[in-house]
């Protein structure tokens, strides 16, 4: 059970690291390219609002109990940025082998210069937990400060052919990202979750299959789609595992982003019980 439990927390990290009406567009150069990903760091907004799908598939090879395990899941979430204030839901559905379907729920609120946590978490129940709030925490909960990031330190950005998100005209770019970025990112969004600490991962090997799109408004240069899909294979001493947990185990993941709503008005409210979170060491 505790390699299934870390499974399931670096699966949680990759899911937090990262839906049209098509029109002919042309190849952008470099300079066309290194143009737009400048505008769309330097692009302001005072809130946002986002909703998100994602699947996975966890294959186990060897050990006690070899077997595929699904997950399927979606969220939404608000932020606001002159407040500091966000809010987001996650909600999965896990079918584990043995075990059957089991359902998984997740809240995050920052709110008051704390971060608060509630999951609900199969025989464990709802639990709140929360931790002061600080300046990296806010930056690394950022959704789209994550999909800048990737475009930043991408190894190759390529243009693909203009299309229209919710009747926005958008730039496509598809992205080959930085494994050593990645890996950072992975990293913070792991923060408190098991001392699990994926910079000390290879990602450049681990990732057998990456890929990562992303849509540019061409009037705001905001944000307003973003796709990620990746194949992981990882051995026991990747996740804490030993050879007595399993011999090979292949993640497939898909996540979907879609953000809208760029400054309007946003309602974040914490709920009652969050007030009596313990607070994380």
């Amino acid at each position: 059970m505790a390699a299934v439990k870390r499974i399931l927390v670096l699966s949680l990290a990759l899911i937090l690291s990262f839906t049209l009406v098509g029109c002919a567009g042309g190849e952008l150069t470099q300079e066309e390219i290194d143009r737009i990903i400048d505008n769309v760091t330097s692009a302001q907004y005072d809130t946002v609002t986002l909703d998100m799908d994602m699947s996975m598939t966890v294959k186990v090879e060897g050990g006690p109990e070899p077997g595929e395990m699904t997950m399927v899941g979606d969220g939404t979430g608000a932020m606001d940025m002159a407040s500091r204030e966000m809010q987001m839901t996650m909600n999965m559905t896990m079918d584990i082998p043995e075990i059957g379907e089991q359902e998984m729920a997740t809240e995050i609120y920052l709110v008051g210069g704390w971060m608060y946590m509630k999951m609900s978490i199969p025989e464990m129940g709802e639990q709140w937990m929360k931790l002061p709030l600080t300046e990296e925490m806010w930056q690394q909960q950022s959704q789209i400060d994550q999909q800048i990031e990737l475009l930043k330190t991408a190894v190759e950005i390529k243009s693909l052919p203009d299309e229209a998100v919710n009747g926005t005209d958008c730039y496509v770019f598809q992205i080959v990202p930085s494994m050593e970025a990645l890996g950072e990112l992975l990293s913070q969004q792991a923060l408190g979750m098991e001392g699990m600490d994926f910079g000390q991962l290879n990602l450049a090997d681990l990732f057998k299959e990456m890929s990562v799109k992303e849509w540019i408004a061409k009037d705001t240069y905001r944000v307003m789609k973003a796709e990620v899909a990746m194949v992981l294979e990882m051995r026991p001493a990747d996740v804490g595992a030993t050879e007595a947990d399993f011999e090979k185990m292949t993640m497939d993941i898909n996540v979907g982003e879609r953000l809208y709503d760029y400054n309007q008005p946003v309602s974040i409210t914490l709920p009652q019980e969050a007030l009596d979170a313990p607070e994380m060491p």
